[in-house]
């Protein structure tokens, strides 16, 4: 069993809810850009033939992204997608 912590994030200022909203926004969209560029290589779309879900060039994404919302956050987006995806290969083997 994992063990989770949880909190609520209330920011202080409109200004605070402004970059939250940033922060969440450009992470959202990393993730959702890690997994397309895995899902087209996945489905051998658009060229990808015979190219592996872990040959995303996800240095490029985090390249992008990073000057919103630091290198190590970035890094930490693409670490869990990696994760997610190989949960979705364990439980496709079974």
């Amino acid at each position: 069993m994992k063990r989770t912590n949880t909190f609520a994030v209330r920011p202080l200022s409109e200004d605070g809810a402004l970059l939250l909203r940033d922060l969440l926004d450009a992470s959202a969209a990393l993730w959702n850009e890690t997994n397309y560029e895995r899902l087209m290589r996945y489905n051998n779309e658009d060229g990808y033939e015979g190219r592996d879900v872990w040959d995303a060039d996800t240095g490029r994404l985090e390249g992008q992204y990073k000057d919103v919302l630091g290198a190590s956050t970035a890094q930490q987006v693409i670490r869990k997608n990696s994760e997610a995806w190989r949960a979705f290969f364990r439980l496709k083997e079974q």
